[in-house]
């Protein structure tokens, strides 16, 4: 009868540790820690796999300050490096940088769960999804946003593009365009290096354009957010727009993302994963929720109203 006890308890300490052996998570987020909406997705992710139970591990592909391809390839090297040593249960992707570099190694690993999110407007590009490869896509609410300034502005027909020059923001070029035609706008794209760049483009494009569109700033080197914000304070004459609300300073209206949700769905998908659910029974999904902001002191300078039900202020 000892025996047999002392082979039962043996068997409970061995069930023990196997049933909380930890999860482990590898999480490659194509920016740097600082960039907002990168920011919020990796918070929603922390938050939401304890250190009790998950090993998370998180590596920046460091994407908007680092555009080169040779950053790129060193970068794809190492990750795949550490992915054969770190041996994770599941890998999470977010936005195109990542996607773009890494999914091609990660289709041929087909037992590996991968979660991606963030990827602007469509995956067709990146052959996904696939059979141990599925997400959630990026939609910016620019369709719904750009309807409601041609119902305040029904002449407008010149819309200027000012952003980074960046990967998602060339893919955007494509995949925007047609979307800009079924509007009956003329379009004309400023994709920018530097902050000097952007302040030149700003202030000759409010000459020129009837609406401007703000989408992003993270990859534009030397941003200063006070000299940027007085800036545009002087020399916005037309309408300024977003879809992401930390770019609401230099706006006065946006209907935005709500970057959170993104990481949700990403957190839900893992969490089935774990539970045994198989990621080609988790279909490809794309984001739902938005916000309206205005910024009251940039209105009043063109004296721009609009009447919308629950819209935001920004604070200064």
């Amino acid at each position: 009868m000892k025996y047999i006890w002392l082979l039962f308890v043996c068997v409970l300490l061995f069930w023990d540790c196997v049933s909380t052996e930890r999860k482990k998570i590898l999480y490659v987020n194509s920016y740097h820690e600082g960039y907002a909406p990168s920011d919020e997705v990796a918070k929603v992710i922390r938050n939401a796999f304890d250190s009790k139970n998950h090993h998370l591990a998180v590596v920046y592909f460091d994407a908007k300050r680092n555009g080169s391809e040779e950053h790129a390839r060193q970068k794809t090297q190492e990750i795949i490096e550490l992915i054969d040593k770190f041996d994770p249960d599941v890998i999470i992707l977010s936005d195109d940088d990542a996607v773009k570099h890494l999914t091609p190694y990660l289709k041929t690993k087909v037992t590996l769960p991968v979660v991606f999110c963030g990827v602007n407007w469509s995956c067709e590009a990146y052959e996904l999804p696939a059979a141990n490869i599925t997400g959630m896509l990026e939609v910016l609410p620019i369709e719904d946003l750009l309807k409601q300034m041609k119902e305040l502005y029904p002449e407008c027909k010149k819309l200027t593009i000012l952003s980074e020059n960046s990967l998602s923001e060339q893919n955007n070029t494509q995949l925007l365009a047609p979307l800009y035609q079924s509007l009956g706008m003329e379009v004309n794209y400023i994709l920018v290096d530097t902050f000097n760049e952007w302040k030149d483009a700003f202030e000759t494009t409010n000459s020129q354009s009837d609406l401007i569109y703000l989408p992003t700033n993270g990859a534009i080197k030397n941003w200063n957010v006070n000299e940027a914000t007085d800036f545009v304070a002087q020399h916005i004459r037309k309408p300024v727009f977003t879809c992401d609300d930390f770019m609401m300073p230099y706006c006065v209206f946006g209907m935005t993302k709500v970057t959170a949700e993104q990481g949700e769905f990403v957190v839900s998908s893992v969490k089935q994963v774990f539970a045994g659910k198989k990621i080609q029974d988790i279909p490809v999904s794309k984001n739902q929720k938005s916000n309206s902001w205005i910024n009251r002191r940039l209105a009043s300078k063109i004296d721009f109203t609009i009447h919308l039900e629950n819209i935001r202020e920004i604070a200064y």
